[in-house]
């Protein structure tokens, strides 16, 4: 049995998860590993969704495993037959953990974030556009990382949002560890034979760090960062919703509707600003240096604080 520290959360695992930090404590979730399946497709095969209701999810992704997810607190893992480690923490760690937090009333986002002073700032946007990298440039910049792949937003009794903190890994395809400074010999793979690794962090936000900013990451010929308002905000966030990815019909059957009134309340009370750029990665500080101004710009408005993290 191992134990792990990830998303204000303690787990027990029967699998080690060697991406979530050491924990200690009466454990929240239990991530259980049972028989094995019998009939197996492709690894390649998308992750899908077999059924959903608010309390129960039975993901499935081809030779991998199946895993059912109840009540925000039980990961059950059935294994394919001949599943790799790797690929089981992958899915455990990505969709599993994506679906139960989701089901514990937390706001699940694919992005990633990092800490600007005492501010979370998180990227959002579509499959390769540079959430990861992004965030790693802007760590390399001296700013702590929050989380990388799920955004997790919680929201106190008065309705402010903050981030939560996640795995203190990030994952970078080989082209985007090498701009970023890092190197593909001394990284682990994320999967075995996968051109992509894992980076740790060297700088991890605290808990409880104050959401202040969402950046859309889109296509432009030219750099630019343009605030966008509430109404359009919304409906530029919730293809990003972490649950989305399984289809409309689990958005149905998984009660996911709170999880829009949860996005509007969150958006209320964060800047939301359309990042343009090019899909170019020799662009990658400027697009780094433009954040970073724009955060730290006084008249913002945002009340980022002079104080750094020690």
């Amino acid at each position: 049995m191992y134990c792990y520290s990830a998303y204000g959360l303690i787990l027990v695992s029967d699998l080690p998860l060697p991406e979530l930090q050491a924990g200690l404590g009466r454990p929240d979730v239990r991530i259980r590993m049972i028989g094995s399946k019998s009939n197996c497709e492709s690894e390649d095969c998308p992750i899908e969704c077999i059924d959903a209701t608010p309390a129960r999810v039975h993901l499935s992704w081809g030779s991998v495993a199946d895993l059912v997810i109840e009540n925000g607190n039980v990961i059950t893992v059935i294994p394919g037959p001949a599943a790799d480690e790797e690929s089981l923490r992958l899915f455990i760690g990505g969709a599993g953990l994506g679906v139960l937090l989701h089901q514990r009333g937390l706001l699940v986002l694919h992005g990633s974030a990092v800490a600007i002073r005492d501010s979370a700032i998180g990227f959002v946007g579509a499959k390769g556009w540079g959430k990861s990298t992004t965030a790693t440039a802007l760590h390399r910049r001296g700013h702590a990382l929050v989380t990388d792949e799920l955004l997790v937003v919680d929201l106190d009794k008065n309705g402010a949002p903050s981030a939560r903190p996640g795995s203190p890994y990030l994952k970078l395809w080989r082209d985007a560890l090498l701009e970023t400074g890092g190197s593909p010999e001394s990284a682990r793979q994320v999967l075995l034979g996968a051109d992509k690794y894992f980076l740790e962090a060297s700088l991890v936000a605290p808990p409880g760090v104050p959401l202040r900013r969402i950046y859309i990451l889109d296509a432009g010929d030219r750099l630019d960062a343009a605030r966008i308002h509430a109404a359009a905000a919304f409906f530029g966030v919730v293809p990003h919703l972490y649950v989305s990815r399984f289809g409309t019909q689990f958005l149905k059957s998984a009660g996911c509707q709170i999880a829009f009134s949860r996005l509007a309340r969150v958006l209320r009370r964060v800047e939301t600003i359309r990042l343009t750029r090019r899909n170019d990665l020799a662009q990658l500080s400027d697009i780094a240096a433009l954040v970073e101004s724009d955060c730290l710009d006084k008249g913002s408005g945002l009340g980022f604080l002079d104080t750094a993290f020690a």
